[in-house]
C-alpha cells in the first residue's frame, strides 16, 4: 500500500468502488431483464448471485461513504495536526478535473448523436445550463437529467463543495457535535421531503429525499472513519490485529446486507414512500459500510484477496465511467438487438451486456478520465 504525506492509497478501496459500480449495473440489468431468479436456479451460491440484482442500488450509498472517507483523509490529518489545509483552489481544481471531463464527454456525445439514444430529448437553454452544472432535481421547477442515474452527481458535487467548509469540525469533540446536529436534521429533511411531495411517485420522493441534506449522514460517517484512522495514526495507536480487521470487514458487509434484506425488502411496498426506515436509512446503512471501509483501509486480509486482485481492481479504476455509461449502454443494446433480444438466452445476454459496458467504460476512462486526472496531479505537484 503506497503512502504519501497527504493520502493513503489502498487497492482494496479501489476494488470496493468497482464492486459498487458492478452492483448498480446488476440492478439496472435486472430492470431491463426482470424475472431473473439465480437463487432458485443456481445451487449453493445462487442467493449471493441474486442479491445485487435486487439490491444493487445500494452501490450508490457505498459510493457516498467512500467519497466521504477518501476526500476527508487529508483534511482530517491537517486539522488534527493543527496545520493549514491544502489550498482550496487546488482541491476544487482536482475535483473538477476528476468529475467533469468524463461527464461532459458523455453529455456532448448524447447531444451530438441525438435521437438515436433512447435517453435523449430536446432541451432548452435552462435545461442545458442545468446539465452543464449538474443542477438536477433542485428548486421549484427541477430539471430532469437526460440520463436517470445522473441524479447522484449533484449529490456528490454538493459534498465536494461543503467539505472544506466543515473541515473546522474535524476534531473529535467538534465532530461528535456536528454528527449529533446533522444526522437528525437530515432525517427531518427526508421526512419533510416525503410529506411535502405527497402523491408524487415513490421514485420522485426518493430522488428529492436523497439530495445532499438527505444523504449527508453517509458522507459524514465515511468522514468519521477518516478522522478515526488519522487520529490513530498521529497518536501512534496500534491498529487492530488482522483477525479483527477481517471481522470488521465481514461484520460491516453482513450488517449492511441484513438491513437491506430485513428492512428495505420487508417494507418494499411503502419504503420509498417515506416509511420510517427510509427516513433513517443513510445513518442505519452508513454505519456498517463505514465499519467495512475501516477494516479495508487498515489492511483486512480477506478484503485484499476479494477486492485488491487485478480483475476487481480494474473495475474500480473504471468505476466512474462504468457508472456513467452502464444504463445508456443497456438501453441502446435493446435498440440494437431488437427482437433478437427476446431470443437470446439470459447468460449470453448478460455476458454481452457486461462486456459492452466494460468496453465503453474503458474507452471513457482512458480517453476522458485518466488524462485529466493525471493533469490534476501534475498541477498539484
Amino acid at each position: 500500500m503506497p503512502t504519501s504525506t497527504e493520502r493513503n492509497y489502498v487497492a482494496s478501496l479501489t476494488g470496493l468502488r468497482g464492486v459498487a459500480a458492478l452492483a448498480v449495473f446488476a440492478f439496472h440489468y435486472n430492470v431491463f431483464n426482470p424475472g431473473i431468479r439465480l437463487d432458485l436456479s443456481v445451487p449453493v451460491i445462487g442467493w449471493f448471485l441474486q442479491f445485487p440484482l435486487g439490491f444493487g442500488f445500494s452501490g450508490v450509498d457505498l459510493f457516498f461513504v467512500l467519497s466521504g472517507f477518501l476526500l476527508t483523509l487529508p483534511f482530517a490529518r491537517a486539522a488534527l495536526q493543527q496545520q493549514r489545509y491544502q489550498p482550496i483552489t487546488r482541491y476544487y481544481k482536482r475535483r473538477i478535473l476528476r468529475v467533469f471531463p468524463a461527464y461532459y464527454a458523455q453529455l456532448f456525445i448524447i447531444l451530438a448523436v441525438g435521437a438515436w439514444f433512447v435517453t435523449w430529448h430536446e432541451i432548452d437553454g435552462k435545461s442545458l445550463l442545468a446539465h452543464l452544472f449538474m443542477f438536477f432535481y433542485i428548486g421549484p421547477e427541477p430539471v430532469r437529467p437526460l440520463v436517470g442515474i445522473w441524479w447522484t452527481l449533484p449529490v456528490e458535487l454538493s459534498f465536494y463543495l461543503v467539505l472544506p467548509l466543515i473541515a473546522f469540525f474535524l476534531r473529535p469533540a467538534r465532530w461528535v457535535f456536528l454528527l449529533f446536529l446533522c444526522v437528525p436534521l437530515s432525517m427531518l429533511f427526508r421526512y419533510w421531503a416525503a410529506s411535502l411531495l405527497g402523491e408524487v411517485p415513490a421514485q420522485g420522493i426518493f430522488l428529492y429525499a436523497s439530495l445532499l441534506p438527505g444523504s449527508l449522514p453517509e458522507f459524514l460517517l465515511g468522514a468519521s472513519a477518516a478522522l478515526v484512522v488519522q487520529y490513530c495514526d498521529l497518536n501512534s495507536i496500534k491498529k487492530p490485529p488482522p483477525w479483527v480487521l477481517d471481522l470488521m470487514f465481514i461484520a460491516g458487509g453482513s450488517l449492511a446486507i441484513m438491513w437491506l434484506w430485513n428492512v428495505v425488502f420487508a417494507y418494499r411496498s411503502t419504503y420509498w414512500l417515506g416509511h420510517w426506515s427510509m427516513i433513517i436509512a443513510p445513518a442505519a446503512f452508513g454505519i456498517p459500510l463505514s465499519l467495512m471501509v475501516l477494516g479495508l483501509y487498515w489492511g483486512s486480509r480477506l478484503g485484499r484477496v476479494l477486492l485488491a486482485n487485478p480483475v476487481v481492481y480494474y473495475f474500480g479504476l473504471i468505476s466512474y465511467s462504468l457508472y456513467l455509461w452502464h444504463f445508456v449502454v443497456l438501453q441502446q443494446l435493446e435498440v440494437v438487438l431488437g427482437e433478437f433480444s427476446l431470443t437470446l438466452s439470459r447468460f449470453p445476454k448478460f455476458v454481452l451486456s457486461l462486456s459492452l459496458v466494460v468496453l465503453v467504460a474503458s474507452v471513457s476512462y482512458f480517453l476522458f478520465e485518466r488524462p485529466f486526472f493525471k493533469l490534476g496531479k501534475r498541477r498539484s505537484t
